[in-house]
């Protein structure tokens, strides 16, 4: 049996498919955050999860794809939205013209109270000919499971107004705020800056638990492990690929965790709903819509992450634009990057890499404005102001930070130990100094592209390249291959970092951009970009040198 959970954007579809079904999909506090069905099959029963639509002539490409479920659906379980009843309604009429078996069941009810409003339930089921249901998710699964009685009979005689009474709802003092051009944006800029204060200043805890858990994991902990070895290359492995490098990754989690905090807090309280919709006419100026807020705050965790948020736009132009330019966005990745190079010059790195990161949207933005191609008009749900769950953050803080581990502990993992082995043997196996290996021979060969930034080592070229496959490797490799550090120049170590800010994303977004955008246009934008990382490096690198 399948049973499709449908309804309006930001209704609360996959929150009541992670219930039903203990699944732990991302969900969000604004539209478009599932952009695919998503399926999950318990006891014989399988649940689908699929993006929000607003009727059956779908807007976008997400929208045909929740259609396309619809259709072949078993059961559908209509997610309504309390607080916008009468609009989710449209819907839900278009559910019941199908003929299949189909039920309501009703969100936000609390806040709906709150406001002073009440929804009947059972009048309801009488006005839409429908069972409604307005109960905790697992009295809803034990009533799928025990048979819900599909056949309603419509009674015309009640009123819908007898079963729903909105409230006397006004905008907040914190609404009217918040759906203010200028006072969106300047709180927005005002928290990245707080996120990026309490994550890099050398006294915040960002930094200090930083240097803890430095301190447990590469000297403590691999002091411990290694203190009993004889053997010197089991030694350098552990020190080196193990300790040093996935170690010293490993312990920007505390930062890491800011970083997703943060970005949890605006999404989960509305903020980034209210900002795309305030910010819509400025990104209209750069040929964007507002819904790009919510990709470009993406990338701020995950490059990847954003650029499947796209998928709900409505030309494929505007999703191409929005594609090409979220690279320029620092994703989550490259905080370790900026650090492993800014912090040996700066005693408080906070403000040098809170300048890359807006450096970066800035130029997202003027590379939008410089590209060919159609517009995106804005259609979204805009959530209200509200305090955030506790309990919704901690899970999703929870999800972000599980993401970052196992990358750490799988990929980087992976690579620093070929790059351990690859940076300590020759071509016939013999164990050798870093300088006389196979990597230096081979890194050597792509050195020349990096000595125009002031770069004279090739373990900072290949540290460089290696960000190709995941960002978090140019830090694990810096801190394998160069643990008394880089001894980079500050016109050298800006232009390093200028190349790492433009230069293409990881190879995960590289995928999801082929899988958007096509293959054809996503080898364009990473040739492109790689000129213009390499183009802005040197740049950057002769201008600090003035």
């Amino acid at each position: 049996m399948k049973i499709v959970l449908a309804g309006t954007p930001n209704a609360g579809k996959t929150t009541l498919f992670n219930a039903l079904t203990r699944s732990n999909l991302r969900t969000g506090n604004f539209h478009g955050v599932t952009t695919s069905p998503a399926s999950k099959t318990v006891k014989g029963v399988t649940y689908v999860d699929v993006p929000g639509a607003y009727g059956f002539s779908p807007y976008s490409m997400e929208e045909k794809s929740a259609v396309d479920e619809i259709k072949s659906a078993d059961i559908i379980i209509n997610v309504v939205d309390s607080l916008t009843l009468p609009s989710n309604l449209s819907l839900t009429k278009n559910l019941l013209s199908q003929n299949k078996k189909t039920a309501v069941y009703l969100t936000k009810t609390s806040q709906l109270k709150r406001r002073g409003g009440r929804v009947d339930a059972k009048k309801l089921s009488g006005y839409l000919g429908a069972p409604v249901y307005d109960c905790p998710p697992r009295e809803l699964k034990k009533a799928l499971s025990g048979g819900v009685d599909f056949n309603v009979k419509k009674d015309p005689r009640i009123a819908f107004n007898e079963a729903y009474f909105g409230g006397n709802y006004q905008l907040t003092r914190a609404d009217k705020l918040f759906y203010n051009n200028i006072f969106s944006v300047f709180f927005f800029i005002a928290s990245i800056t707080l996120m990026f204060f309490l994550a890099f200043h050398p006294k915040m805890p960002g930094a200090v638990l930083k240097s803890l858990t430095e301190g447990l994991i590469c000297e403590k902990l691999c002091g411990l492990v290694t203190s009993g070895l004889q053997n010197a290359a089991l030694i350098s492995f552990l020190e080196e690929g193990v300790f040093g490098g996935i170690g010293g990754v490993l312990s920007f989690l505390p930062q890491i965790t800011i970083l997703y905090l943060m970005l949890t807090l605006l999404d989960e309280s509305g903020v980034m709903s209210a900002l795309a919709f305030t910010t819509d006419g400025i990104f209209q100026k750069v040929r964007l819509s507002g819904r790009a807020a919510f990709s470009l705050v993406s990338g701020f965790g995950c490059t990847a992450a954003a650029i499947l948020t796209t998928r709900g736009y409505s030309t494929p132009e505007a999703q191409k634009r929005t594609i090409a330019v979220l690279p320029f966005i620092p994703c989550g990745a490259k905080m370790p990057v900026f650090l492993t190079f800014l912090s040996p010059l700066f005693e408080n790195p906070f403000p040098a890499i809170t300048c890359f990161y807006f450096a970066g949207v800035l130029i997202s933005l003027v590379a939008s404005a410089v590209l060919k191609g159609g517009e995106e008009g804005l259609l979204s749900e805009v959530a209200p102001i509200s305090l955030p769950s506790p309990k919704t953050v901690a899970i999703k803080l929870c999800f972000y930070l599980k993401g970052f581990i196992i990358k750490v502990t799988g990929t980087v993992a992976l690579f620093c130990v070929a790059s351990w082995l690859l940076s300590h043997y020759t071509l016939t196996f013999r164990y050798v100094a870093p300088e006389y290996s196979m990597l230096a021979a081979l890194s050597r060969a792509v050195l020349p592209l990096f000595m125009p930034m002031g770069v004279r080592d090739w373990r900072i070229a290949y540290a460089a390249i290696c960000g190709f496959i995941a960002k978090e490797n140019i830090a694990a490799t810096i801190a394998l291959l160069c643990p008394g550090g880089t001894g980079l120049s500050l016109a050298s170590t800006m232009g390093v970092c200028a190349f790492v800010l433009l230069c293409p994303a990881c190879i995960s977004a590289f995928s999801a951009s082929c899988k958007e955008a096509g293959l054809k246009f996503t080898v364009k934008c990473f040739f492109a970009q790689l000129g213009l990382a390499f183009a802005g490096g040197y740049l950057v690198h002769f201008l600090f040198l003035l």
